[in-house]
C-alpha cells in the first residue's frame, strides 16, 4: 500500500510547486498532494519579499553594465526556446506516440522534436522525403533485427523506407527531419 504522504518527485519539480503553493497559484486539490513542512518555508520566504527595504544608492555604472547585458541578449537572443516546464507534448494521433516540436526551419522545411512512444507503442512503415537524424534519449527503438539504445545515434537517408518502428521499455527520441517526416503514408 503507498504512503499517502509520499510524492515521488524531482527535487526540482518539489521545489517548483512549492513555489507555486507559497504564492497561491495552486488549486485546492494540487495544493493537497503537498506536505506543508515542504510549502511552509517556501511561504515565510514570499512573506520576506513583501517587507519594505531601505533605500540605496546603486553604485556608478550599474546602469551602465545592465544595459550592455541587455543588448548581448538581444545580440544572443535564441531563435527558439523551449523549456522543460513548457510542456507542449502533443498527440501524433497513434496510440502511445507523442511529439514535442522544439523547432521548425521555415527556409528548409526542417523539423526538431522530440517523440515519446509508450512501451509496447509501434509506428507504422514510412517513407523518408529527407534525411532523418534520430538520437535516442531513453529508452529503445527497433526495427526488424536493428535495435537501439539511450546514447544512440541513427540518421536515415531520403528516399528510404522506414519498417514498422516498435519499443520494448518505452523511449524518448530526439529527432531532426524533413517537413514531410513523422506522416505515414502508402508506401508502394
Amino acid at each position: 500500500m503507498s504512503d499517502p504522504q509520499h510524492i515521488d518527485l524531482r527535487d526540482d519539480e518539489l521545489a517548483e510547486l512549492a513555489s507555486l503553493a507559497a504564492l497561491d497559484f495552486l488549486s485546492p486539490s494540487e495544493l493537497a498532494l503537498l506536505p506543508g513542512h515542504i510549502v511552509t518555508p517556501y511561504r515565510e520566504a514570499a512573506a520576506l519579499l513583501a517587507l519594505p527595504l531601505p533605500s540605496v544608492v546603486p553604485p556608478a555604472g550599474l546602469r551602465a553594465r545592465l544595459m550592455r547585458r541587455v543588448a548581448d541578449y538581444q545580440e544572443l537572443q535564441p531563435a527558439s526556446e523551449v523549456r522543460t516546464f513548457d510542456g507542449g507534448w502533443r498527440t501524433t494521433g497513434l496510440k502511445g506516440i507523442d511529439f514535442k516540436l522544439l523547432y521548425h526551419d521555415q527556409k528548409t522545411g526542417m523539423f526538431t522534436q522530440m517523440v515519446r512512444m509508450a512501451p509496447g507503442a509501434q509506428y507504422p512503415r514510412h517513407k523518408h522525403h529527407d534525411d532523418e537524424q534520430c538520437l535516442v534519449l531513453q529508452g529503445d527503438v527497433r526495427w526488424g533485427e536493428m535495435c537501439y539504445l539511450q546514447g544512440d545515434f541513427v540518421t536515415t537517408r531520403a528516399g528510404s523506407v522506414h519498417p514498422t518502428l516498435e519499443t520494448e521499455q518505452g523511449n524518448v527520441l530526439l529527432i531532426i527531419s524533413g517537413h514531410n517526416e513523422f506522416v505515414p503514408e502508402h508506401v508502394s
